[in-house]
């Protein structure tokens, strides 16, 4: 596994959010902590600048609001509110849950946010981009108002005068490579700079660039395919290409692919590069510090963009009053406050610009902001929540953090197979990938089929040799129903290579406890027989009975488990799906429940129970247990408990290369471990039944007529 990145901002505040949760923030002071990272390309100071004048102006246009007057902001590690961008928002939510993201953020992170649904009045935040404004909601739930929105622009400088004639709608990203600079003054070495470094940015100018070669855009989007079809290794080594041209001055491909923005900026700055690939919200800052450079913009190629938006959520379990933190965060993302950043630093309002001829303060904007109010009118937005979005997509945050690496990687060593596998992975499970779902799904059922085959056999053969002295004694209808789970433990892989939907995740849950117990009840109730037979120090012909009440006890004790199972699978516990490995590797989805509180210690309890007293009666029936070979039982009990855990272990460390082969391999060893307990357990037997089919005395008696048993206590160990 990776190790995430530390410039994903949303991984860092995920960890903030839960250590925030564990300790009450200290409120003796009436001040709102906001968590949120600093805007890139401002020094420390100037961000401080900005915080401190931001929380100047919510102060006193608030000093007369009754309900937060005398409340104070505050940019902090410690929060009563978060801003993230919608990359995170949500970001863990999907319907193949992330097994990686659950280990390291946590899931349905937004049980952690205020829902706001109840809180604010729809009606007045009409003034947002209403899909911006959508991207808040979660199952009808508002946990999120937005708070600024960003996108792509290229820089240049304006002595560059055949730039300033660009139809930018019309040139892709590949023909920025051959644009001059139509400037004898200008000494630009290279046409672009791009932090690549930037995992973020790297995703999306990787995303802008296939966007140029075939439509990605829009929810379920079959194109999407042509990034892991036959036509995916053109696209690859065209980017390739595109990469080190932006900067064919760089031989050093490790660091053309850490570049970082100030790295990039300073190449504009230093007049190395013509073009720098910066954010809408840089263009204040730029062309305000760099007046004398003269920097303008343009939209990039094809007027394309990722489009990111940032989200202001509530701390839910923040101390302070629920109803001055919702009016704080309805004017931290107020009409007001927006224009407020926009004209003091160039934030992008997350207003719907249709509405300018309708509302002042929408126009207000648009007209001191013409050169982005144009940008954002010719925008194509691309939203990488609708790229990634099919039923079984792997969820935003595991792809924003795992392949931007991928794509890097790839730049470096141009493996066309392992970036065609990562963003195949992106949107279809194993066993919907290219190659998988026919041969390969063959190939398991065969080993599985074979070993089930051998274990019916065997069933078979027992049933044909039941009433043989020397099988008789050994219980062979309790040793058929062991067997026979056994069996349903070796198909069992059938049932989870294609899970696909929330029923059979249930149903799988009452299988398993059904193959479970049916293999270790039947072994409780021989072991239970011989002991009671031993320890009954009658003559009398009331032993004659105990099969009748053994097979009654049994088939209660076994309906009762899985009813209680059944119970808790549809009733109780909430399934949902998640995925064993990763997009780096595979994703393969399992069948996953939250816990199940009382109900599920209690079953585990009873099982560990039933352990412990078979093991007690096998110890004080001594010689006699080890005489029928019940000591057999308790290796058998302990043998798939460990082959249970271990098969589960081995699943989730399969490497990723050839990882079906291994997959198969692993369930042909269980397969084989499962059919050896099998013969372990009445092999020996079965086969000298087989080879002395008309013997009757297959132990001696007396040994056993010394040992204080009557020869009715034997006949009804026989019975």
């Amino acid at each position: 596994m990776k190790i995430f990145n530390k410039t994903i901002y949303g991984f860092l505040s995920a960890s903030v959010l839960y250590s925030t949760m564990a300790l009450p923030l200290n409120q003796t002071e009436k001040k709102i902590k906001i968590l949120t990272e600093k805007s890139d390309l401002l020094s420390i100071q100037e961000w401080n600048n900005y915080c401190s004048s931001l929380k100047n102006f919510f102060t006193t246009t608030n000093a007369d609001n009754s309900l937060i007057h005398g409340y104070d902001i505050e940019f902090s590690n410690n929060y009563d509110m978060m801003i993230v961008d919608d990359k995170f928002l949500f970001g863990d939510v999907a319907y193949i849950e992330s097994k990686y993201i659950d280990d390291n953020v946590g899931r349905q992170l937004h049980e952690y946010y205020l829902d706001l649904t109840n809180e604010v009045s729809q009606n007045s935040l009409s003034f947002h981009d209403s899909k911006l404004f959508q991207q808040g909601f979660l199952d009808n739930h508002l946990y999120a108002l937005p708070f600024e929105k960003d996108f792509h622009l290229l820089y240049y400088r304006n002595i560059n005068t055949n730039i300033n004639d660009l139809d930018m709608g019309t040139i892709s990203w590949d023909d920025i490579l051959s644009i001059k600079s139509g400037s004898s003054s200008t000494t630009s070495s290279y046409p672009l700079s791009v932090a690549y470094g930037n995992d973020d940015e790297l995703l999306e100018t990787f995303m802008e660039y296939v966007q140029g070669k075939v439509d990605i855009s829009g929810r379920n989007n079959i194109n999407f395919e042509n990034l892991y079809n036959e036509s995916s290794s053109n696209i690859y080594s065209s980017f390739k290409k595109f990469v080190v041209s932006t900067n064919p001055t760089e031989t050093d491909i490790n660091k053309l692919t850490d570049i970082t923005i100030e790295n990039a900026y300073n190449a504009l700055k230093k007049d190395e590069s013509l073009f720098f690939k910066g954010k809408a919200s840089h263009f204040s800052y730029l062309t305000k510090s760099d007046v004398n450079n003269n920097i303008s913009a343009k939209l990039p190629p094809k007027n394309t963009s990722v489009l990111t938006t940032r989200y202001l959520v509530i701390n839910s379990s923040s101390l302070i009053d629920k109803k001055v933190l919702v009016e704080v965060a309805l004017q931290l993302t107020s009409k007001e406050i927006q224009l407020y950043k926009a004209e003091q630093f160039g934030k992008i309002p997350t207003f719907d610009l249709a509405q300018k001829s309708s509302d002042t303060s929408i126009q207000t904007y648009s007209e001191k902001n013409s050169d982005i109010s144009g940008f954002i009118e010719k925008l194509n937005p691309m939203y990488l929540k609708d790229i990634f979005s099919n039923k079984y997509s792997a969820p935003l945050l595991e792809i924003r953090a795992l392949l931007p690496e991928d794509i890097r990687k790839y730049v470096k060593d141009g493996n066309d197979q392992s970036l065609s596998n990562v963003l195949e992975n992106t949107k279809n499970l194993l066993m919907d990938k290219v190659g998988v779902a026919h041969l390969p799904t063959i190939l398991l059922y065969v080993p599985i089929i074979i070993f089930a085959l051998f274990a019916i056999v065997v069933i078979i053969l027992i049933f044909k040799y039941r009433n043989h002295p020397y099988l008789k004694i050994f219980s062979p209808n309790f040793c058929i129903l062991s067997i026979l789970g056994i069996t349903l433990n070796i198909i069992s892989p059938l049932f989870r290579m294609e899970i696909n939907s929330i029923s059979k995740c249930k149903f799988i849950y009452v299988y398993e406890t059904i193959y479970t117990d049916l293999t270790l009840f039947p072994m409780v109730a021989v072991t239970y027989r011989i002991y009671t037979i031993y320890h009954n120090k009658s003559k009398d012909i009331k032993n004659k009975n105990l099969n009748r009440r053994i097979y009654t006890l049994f088939i209660v004790g076994l309906l009762l488990m899985i009813i209680y199972s059944a119970c808790s699978s549809f009733l109780v516990l909430k399934f949902f799906f998640q995925a064993n490995g990763t997009i780096d590797t595979y994703r393969q989805p399992l069948c996953t429940y939250n816990s199940g509180g009382i109900l599920e210690w209690i079953e585990r309890r009873i099982n560990e129970a039933i352990y412990i007293v078979m093991i007690f009666l096998i110890i004080v029936t001594g010689r006699i247990s080890k005489k029928f070979g019940e000591f057999k039982y308790i290796y058998c009990m302990f043998f798939i408990g460990i082959m249970e855990y271990g098969f589960n272990y081995i699943l989730s460390i399969l490497p990723s290369n050839k990882y079906f082969g291994f997959y198969l391999l692993t369930i042909v060893i269980n397969s084989i471990l499962n059919s050896l307990l099998i013969y372990y357990l009445v092999g020996s037997r079965l086969i000298y039944c087989i080879k002395h089919p008309n013997d009757s005395e297959p132990y001696h008696i007396e040994e056993l007529v010394n040992n204080n048993k009557t020869q009715t206590q034997i006949q009804t160990m026989e019975e």
